[in-house]
C-alpha cells in the first residue's frame, strides 16, 4: 500500500546575496512560490530569500471538480 503524502512540505530558502546562507521553512503543499526578506548574517543586512528548487504549485486559474 502506498504511503500518503503529508499536507505540508519543507522548502529551502536561499539568500539572493549569494553568501550561501539558507533557511528551511514548512509550507502547505501546493502553496505559491515563497520569497521572504530575512536577515543574512554573512552579509549583515536584510536580503531577499527565494526558493532553491522548483516544485509543483497550485494553479490559481484551474478549478478542480
Amino acid at each position: 500500500m502506498a504511503k500518503a503524502k503529508s499536507r505540508n512540505t519543507v522548502i529551502k530558502l536561499v539568500s539572493t546575496a549569494l553568501t550561501g546562507v539558507c533557511r528551511h521553512i514548512l509550507v502547505p503543499r501546493g502553496s505559491p512560490i515563497v520569497t521572504q526578506v530575512r536577515y543574512d548574517r554573512v552579509a549583515k543586512r536584510h536580503v531577499l530569500f527565494k526558493e532553491a528548487k522548483k516544485r509543483k504549485i497550485a494553479d490559481p486559474t484551474s478549478k478542480s471538480g
